[in-house]
């Protein structure tokens, strides 16, 4: 590690919520930042871990020290390294204000590189390259179904939720536009021959219920977590070429000449956009006159939450559709073979 840089620590210093911390071997950790990585020496590398992980802007930098048994002199000299690069904030306190529209960036900032590590996944991927099974496909169209008429029960639970009276106008003006979305995805689902008798005896996978439960979740915690939850998922629909790319490729690769089972999906995504949905986060910071920082910071670290939460829901449709005997859809479901 370099001489450490001459940098004023805050007694609450907060590490970047897109932080991945891991254990690279007994004296060395990583951080991985978007698209770069910073490794850390000459500490014990699990009791580092930990205390990296325990830094979140309320407690005290000296109460992680003695929590993890990290002499402060090291741990100090780390987080130095770390703030001048920018991975911890130690710049205001954790009950300071924040601007909405500072809100707003931040998560703006953090939405970008989280999608691009979502869509590296051999799941979206491999729809884009043509390299899974048909199969695959029409199970992703199906999860994805289940989880647009999900939109029934963690919209409402947001609204119901939200004591700020602007921000209850927010989220229901943004369910009248939503609710009946599902329909695109029925469309879809009767192109590739999976019609309402199966709609009506399957069921969603464990993990596209847990997508919707963890936005129920962040709703009844704070609103405002819901509302960078939504932000993300939301985040991509102004970026029309970019959508457009994806479908196009998967009409190629997976479906009819007359692209049946996309065109509904596309619409959709155009639809979103006309609504200006890709503007939830802003219309909803813009609720606030202030936030504050400890708020933010547990809002940002939902939508994170989500986001891990849609890689774990990209792995099991690729695990699960990859049997032969996942579709047709029936009731009960086998989602798991015998060598789990």
């Amino acid at each position: 590690m370099q001489p450490q840089p001459h940098v004023v620590l805050s007694d609450c210093p907060v590490l970047r919520a897109d932080a991945i911390v891991r254990i690279a071997d007994e004296r060395k950790v990583e951080i991985e930042i978007e698209d770069e990585v910073f490794t850390l020496s000459g500490l014990e590398s699990r009791p580092l871990a930990q205390a990296l992980n325990l830094l979140n802007g309320v407690r005290p930098l000296a109460d992680v020290s003695k929590l993890v048994a990290v002499p402060m002199d090291g741990l100090n000299t780390v987080l130095a390294h770390l703030s001048a690069a920018g991975v911890i904030s130690n710049e205001s306190p954790a009950d300071s204000l924040m601007d909405p529209s500072e809100f707003a960036h931040l998560c703006r900032s953090l939405y970008g590189p989280w999608k691009a590590r979502l869509f590296s996944h051999d799941l979206w991927r491999g729809l884009v390259e043509g390299t899974l099974d048909r199969r695959i496909f029409v199970g992703w169209a199906v999860e994805s179904y289940w989880f647009i008429e999900g939109v029934l029960d963690r919209l409402p639970m947001a609204t119901a939720c939200s004591e700020n009276t602007k921000l209850r106008s927010v989220f229901a003006h943004h369910f009248a536009e939503e609710w009946d979305h599902f329909h695109f995805f029925t469309r879809t689902l009767d192109a590739l021959g999976v019609g309402a008798e199966q709609r009506q005896v399957g069921q969603p996978l464990p993990s596209t219920r847990a997508v919707l439960h963890w936005m129920r979740a962040a709703a009844r915690r704070d609103p405002l977590r819901y509302a960078a939850c939504s932000g993300f998922l939301e985040s991509t629909g102004a970026d029309r070429a970019a959508a457009r790319s994806f479908f196009d490729h998967v009409a190629m690769r997976y479906d009819t000449p007359d692209r049946a089972a996309v065109t509904p999906m596309a619409e959709h995504v155009s639809l979103d956009e006309d609504y200006g949905h890709d503007t939830v986060v802003e219309n909803a910071a813009n609720c606030f006159s202030s936030i504050s920082r400890e708020r933010a910071r547990q809002a940002v670290q939902s939508a994170y939450g989500l986001f891990e939460t849609l890689e774990m829901w990209s792995s099991d449709i690729l695990r699960h559709y990859a049997a032969p005997s996942s579709l047709p859809l029936t009731a009960p479901r086998i989602y798991r073979g015998a060598e789990i």
